[in-house]
């Protein structure tokens, strides 16, 4: 298991993924999730992956086929010289159905599941920044104002920070900020998501992969996060008022 996050905002978008595949009491794993495709000034692509780690690669394995034989000035013929996004996502989405095509009915023999999911987003050239969620048959959604953030993986752990302290209006260095919350609390609450976490914050037009980091359980960024963090919560429950059961039916 993994997640991943995607964050959409007015200043632009922010990425984040863990790097764990496997755990166990004596069985831990590392892979990072997340890639990125930039051709400086004309378009970043920021993708990210979840799910069966075999499925994914045969993926990228047949993208990166694509983009070594495609010429460059080439139209739709491969990730990375698309129109636009949602093309970009359709390209993805027939990579994946061609693996389905290839995989599923041995998997589904070996009873395993045909699971692997993707975020892709980025810009390209003057267009809007976009985020999409490709899903294991193909078909993909994007986020919105109304609906700015898009997760893959171990999701339930870190949506409600997304809830309450997350909107299209955040800035784009408050976003870091509650995405990595949101990292850090699933990996205090599921064993199957770890660090090193991966970070890339992209500003709208700036067309270049500039703010990118990695952190680890050394990182003092990260140590002083969760330690303010913690702080935080005890300290703002130690702040709310007493339950009166008086006043409230009690006795």
């Amino acid at each position: 298991m993994t997640y991943c996050l995607s964050l959409l905002c007015k200043e632009g978008i922010v990425f984040l993924s863990d790097s764990r595949t496997s755990a166990g009491l004596d069985n831990i794993t590392i892979h990072p999730k997340m890639r990125l495709y930039e051709r400086p000034g004309e378009r970043i692509i920021c993708l990210m992956s979840s799910g069966n780690l075999s499925l994914t690669q045969s993926v990228l394995s047949l993208m990166d086929e694509d983009i070594a034989k495609a010429p460059a000035d080439e139209v739709g013929t491969s990730f990375l010289n698309q129109v636009n996004l949602y093309e970009t996502v359709r390209y993805l989405g027939a990579k994946l159905r061609a693996v389905r095509g290839l995989d599923a009915d041995v998997l589904r023999h070996a009873g395993v599941d045909f699971q692997t999911n993707f975020i892709v987003g980025g810009q390209i050239a003057d267009q809007p920044p976009q985020i999409y969620r490709i899903y294991s048959e193909g078909n993909s959604i994007h986020a919105s104002k109304e609906s700015p953030f898009l997760q893959i993986g171990e999701l339930k752990y870190g949506k409600p920070i997304l809830d309450r302290g997350f909107s299209y209006d955040t800035p784009l260095n408050e976003a870091v900020k509650i995405g990595l919350l949101s990292l850090d609390s699933t990996m205090k609450s599921n064993l199957s998501v770890g660090t090193p976490f991966d970070i890339f914050s992209y500003h709208t037009d700036s067309l270049e992969a500039k703010h990118r980091a990695r952190l680890d359980d050394t990182s003092p960024y990260l140590r002083d996060v969760r330690n303010e963090w913690q702080k935080g919560l005890v300290n703002l429950v130690h702040a709310i008022p007493e339950l009166d059961f008086s006043s409230n039916g009690g006795e």
